[in-house]
């Protein structure tokens, strides 16, 4: 029999997630001991080993949760364009949506979404694709700014719910500082990474969008993060923003906590400086940033 400290471990599920996937869909039953703490079969591993890799290729936890193990290894061979197709339909249902103002709607099919996924998955199978999709659908006048904003202020409410529900925070945990410098409204990046950050037990600190340096600076010098994770997407950055960076490097440098830069804009400051100021990292995607999490985790 297995603890559910080891199902978590052995699938890549969350504590969480595995609660709301017996709860709601009744995919497994664990028996309980006399504390009422809860243990799991092989079997039980089995099968949610099985529901992970298949919710993570695109098939909904509510379609499949009462399937036996045969029938979940069949679905596990089915092609990766049937895959493809599962998100395209959702990513349609969305905009068709958002397009009639019904953005009960959409919260509704992203929070149904949510429930296939670990944060991971969630945040760049889903979440990035959906808000480049609405946000070139904008370019193109498909959608109008207030529909744009109406989904984009749902995406944060999600999020930051998911957060909140993840987040424990601890003395015994790593913590990370969330924001993004003057000159940079563009927070779905950090906002992303807030999340991947909780769920993998760090205490997250966000404190948003377009901050001058010197708050960024003097709420880390309270907080005292392991580290602060920057979002410039702007290429080139503004002005103002570039010398809020030259700061904010100036401060890690001075101390010990670690400064990680992620966006194009990022990209494109790391490209002016010859050699990385000490300290200081740049993040290509949130793969790379979930990787660099874990690794900081571990060998902090």
């Amino acid at each position: 029999m297995y603890s559910i400290k080891a199902i978590t471990s052995l699938t890549g599920l969350t504590a969480e997630t595995l609660r709301a996937w017996e709860r709601r869909y009744d995919c497994i039953t664990p028996k309980r001991n006399e504390n009422g703490r809860r243990s799991y079969s092989q079997m039980d591993l089995e099968k949610l080993k099985l529901l992970v890799n298949l919710t993570r290729n695109g098939h909904g936890i509510s379609k499949i949760a009462n399937l036996t193990c045969e029938q979940l290894r069949h679905y596990q061979n089915q092609s990766p364009e049937q895959n493809d197709q599962q998100q395209t339909i959702l990513f349609n249902q969305l905009v068709d949506a958002l397009q009639n103002y019904r953005i009960e709607r959409c919260e509704q099919l992203l929070k149904r979404a949510q429930l296939a996924y670990e944060p991971l998955d969630y945040a760049r199978d889903v979440l990035l694709p959906a808000l480049h999709l609405i946000g070139q659908l904008w370019h193109e006048e498909k959608i109008n700014i207030a529909q744009e904003h109406m989904f984009c202020n749902c995406v944060k409410r999600i999020v930051l719910t998911m957060v909140n529900n993840l987040h424990h925070p601890s003395k015994q945990n790593p913590s990370m500082l969330f924001a993004t410098p003057s000159g940079e409204p563009h927070e779905f990046g950090i906002l992303l990474g807030c999340l991947v950050a909780a769920a993998q037990q760090y205490t997250c600190y966000y404190v948003g969008p377009d901050l001058p340096s010197l708050d960024i600076i003097d709420a880390s010098q309270h907080l005292k993060p392991s580290v602060i994770v920057l979002g410039v997407v702007k290429n080139p950055p503004e002005k103002q923003t570039l010398l809020q960076l030259d700061q904010l490097v100036g401060f890690a440098e001075t101390g010990a906590t670690k400064l990680w830069l992620a966006g194009a804009g990022a990209e494109y400051w790391f490209n002016l400086h010859q050699s990385p100021p000490a300290g200081c990292e740049w993040i290509a995607n949130i793969d790379q940033f979930h990787a660099k999490a874990q690794q900081h985790h571990f060998f902090r």
